[in-house]
């Protein structure tokens, strides 16, 4: 593996296991899709000049819908918490807060929720917008107008 194609790993790993975490909700299908997607990344384009974290998002939404196809299964997702809570009380308020967040993703577009989760997961408007197949100003406006929408329906069920 090169040097720069190791660069670009250290880079995106983290940002698509986010993203696939949000699109899956689940650490071990995450985990595989990533490596799956990374690999196949690897072997067909990595020894390009230009390395494309586009195309790698591209390849891990694909196989994520593949393997969704082949288990006929639609996950929803119960979200992954953090165990950084102090007591059962904080661990409990995580959870819940967790789990509206994921509901009103749930009830969101799915093309609100792929941006959302790529925007969350920290991939830059010009990738998210290659991904996509959309142009930067539209990502910008369809993020904003998905994280309204998103606070709205979590405000929504406070009240």
């Amino acid at each position: 593996m090169s040097e720069e194609y190791r660069k670009f790993y250290d880079e995106y790993k983290n940002k698509l296991f986010s993203y696939l975490i949000y699109k899956s909700g689940d650490y071990e299908i995450s985990r595989d899709i990533m490596q799956e997607s990374f690999t196949r990344h690897f072997q067909h384009y990595g020894h390009d000049t230009i390395i494309s974290p586009a195309l790698l998002f591209t390849i891990a939404r694909n196989a994520l819908v593949d393997f969704r196809r082949q288990e006929k299964k639609f996950h929803i997702a119960e979200g992954v918490v953090p165990q950084v809570a102090a007591d059962q009380e904080n661990l409990l308020i995580a959870k819940e807060e967790n789990s509206r967040a994921y509901d009103a993703m749930g009830r969101l577009s799915e093309s609100d929720r792929d941006m959302l989760s790529l925007a969350v997961g920290g991939v830059a408007y010009k990738e998210i917008a290659a991904t996509l197949g959309l142009s930067v100003a539209n990502v910008k406006v369809r993020v904003h107008r998905a994280r309204v929408k998103l606070r709205q329906m979590m405000n929504d069920e406070v009240e």
